[in-house]
């Protein structure tokens, strides 16, 4: 099956005269002082864009800011920071400083119940609080008093709002995508979740009595009721998922998550370890006697068996690390070295290899991997698949663009600045300067080139795109475990539904601050119109 993504987010969005044509035609030289650090920018682009984010919030049309940083090049905060900087240059001094004055000395805020319940939404989502001190804060912020039962009653119509209106968001901007699913848990209730892992839309949240292959059979099925279609299916070792499958009449490629695999690996590297040190302190220990008084029974029942299993035990520990460092290898989408991009038949050929080592390794918890990993051999390289039908669909474009002895060192350029931006942002600090070189090189090669900064983006989509692990999924659970945590408990599925449902609208509409998508929220990336960038007014809180 062929899965396809968008190669860029798509607001689908055209301007109405004169602003299409406006952009359309827009020319001249590049770079100003206004935007020194934006040198693909001229002047005319520069105050087009103050000009757009100078209108009030209330006025401006929905998405066009969205639309502006597409266009440009720009994330959102830059959009607000150039502004700014344009307003500044162009006020006089004097007007400005007194603008400052006017708004910091501004008039007292009027409380109104529509800002009471702004606040304890805010505060009671993405500020992580239970009732009581959202109590404490409305005292503190405005001078006022809710009762526990009024904050109650605005979290459960506000959570079934957001049922209703996640059940409207039309998905179809997405198309066919690979999905993540898993499950965690809170008060022993499963929820359920699905998530596309480009944008980080949560396609489905739920609450349920069990995570049966049936129920996640109709998860699945649900998750694609709103227009979005699963052509791919990343998730761990769990029992019940073919079979989840088969009962959603759902025949996809399945991407097993190989960071459970290498997580599981390493500690198995760690308790091998351990068990050669606890040899080797046996063997110590033994020793002692013996100096202190040979005994030559100790010496041949205890001591000569003592040290085999010593090096036994650190045999099984060099073996097996070098099977999982051969192991990582097999199950990575690029060669940080080269920047190659590999291909499945390689990387099948070294896993092969990697589980007959494994196989020597004489140990039960060796074995135990072992079995796992040959139980799900044929779905550990699922990524490399979508990811050649995505690539065979992107090399026109590419020789189109450039001469066959310069695609490869476009693809590879490319691709090792990826990897080693992976690398980064998993925590890898031993690969900054590499990274830093590869950021370098990456620079070079598109500098000054619209073209291949474009067809840079679009493989660093492509690479964004094929999923080989749950990462993204996990990330979700471990933060809404964060906010289910901060409120102790919930009385019943349905109350947690709920609160699960303002967590999946806040998650969707809020703005990433940093990575790949800063400036943008889930539903700007994957394309999809919820009617506001404001969760709050989704819910019918709009703001002041």
């Amino acid at each position: 099956m062929r899965v396809l993504y968008h190669i860029e987010p798509k607001t689908g969005v055209t301007w109405p005269e004169p602003l299409e044509s406006s952009w359309q035609w827009m020319g001249g030289e590049k770079g100003h002082e206004l935007a020194p650090k934006l040198p693909h920018l001229s002047l005319a682009e520069i105050l087009m864009m103050a000009m757009v984010m100078s209108l009030p919030r209330e006025h401006r049309p929905w998405g066009i800011v969205t639309w502006m940083a597409m266009m440009f090049g720009l994330s959102r905060p830059a959009l607000y920071s150039l502004s700014e900087r344009v307003r500044e240059r162009l006020l006089p001094e004097a007007e400005v400083m007194v603008q400052g004055q006017s708004e910091a000395s501004g008039q007292a805020i009027e409380v109104t119940t529509n800002r009471i319940a702004r606040t304890v939404l805010t505060a009671s989502v993405p500020g992580k609080s239970a009732i009581r001190p959202v109590r404490q804060v409305l005292g503190e912020a405005f001078d006022q008093s809710r009762s526990i039962g009024w904050i109650s009653q605005l979290l459960s119509e506000a959570g079934e709002q957001a049922g209703e209106l996640l059940k409207e968001i039309d998905t179809s901007p997405l198309g066919t995508v690979i999905a993540v699913r898993d499950e965690t848990f809170f008060q022993d209730w499963p929820l359920l979740l699905v998530v596309e892992p480009v944008s980080r839309t949560i396609l489905f949240g739920q609450v349920c009595a069990d995570r049966q292959a049936d129920t996640w059979g109709a998860a699945l099925l649900l998750a694609q009721e709103q227009g979005v279609k699963i052509g791919g299916l990343v998730e761990d070792m769990a029992r019940m998922y073919p079979k989840s499958q088969r009962e959603a009449q759902l025949e996809v490629p399945v991407q097993k998550d190989v960071w459970h695999i290498l997580r599981d690996g390493g500690r198995i590297a760690l308790k091998l370890e351990k068990t050669a040190f606890a040899a080797t302190r046996h063997v110590l220990a033994l020793e002692k006697k013996l100096l202190k008084a040979w005994d030559e029974t100790l010496f041949m029942a205890h001591y000569i068996p003592a040290v085999a299993h010593e090096e036994q035990s650190y045999q099984h520990h060099h073996d097996f690390t070098q099977a999982l460092a051969h192991l990582d290898d097999a199950l990575q989408l690029v060669d940080w070295r080269s920047g190659e991009i590999r291909e499945r038949a390689s990387n099948a050929w070294l896993l092969d290899e990697t589980l007959t080592l494994l196989s020597l390794i004489d140990h039960p918890k060796v074995q135990r991997w072992l079995n796992t990993l040959r139980r799900h051999q044929s779905q550990l390289l699922t990524y490399l698949t979508w990811l050649e039908t995505a690539l065979q669909d992107f090399r026109p474009d590419l020789a189109d663009a450039l001469p066959p002895d310069h695609q490869q060192t476009f693809l590879r350029t490319v691709a090792r600045h990826w990897r080693l931006q992976q690398a980064l942002t998993n925590g890898h600090r031993s690969f900054a300067s590499l990274a830093a070189q590869a950021q370098a090189a990456f620079n070079s090669l598109v500098a000054d080139d619209p073209l291949l900064f474009s067809l840079a983006q679009a493989l660093l989509s492509i690479l964004d795109a094929a999923c080989r692990a749950s990462s993204i999924i996990e990330n979700i659970n471990g933060l809404l475990k964060q906010f289910l945590h901060h409120h102790q408990a919930f009385r019943s599925p349905d109350t947690l539904q709920l609160y699960l449902n303002l967590f999946i609208l806040w998650h969707n509409t809020r703005t990433f601050e940093r990575g790949k998508h800063q400036g943008f929220s889930p539903y700007q990336v994957a394309g999809i119109d919820p009617g506001s960038d404001d969760w709050l007014a989704l819910l019918g809180f709009p703001p002041l």
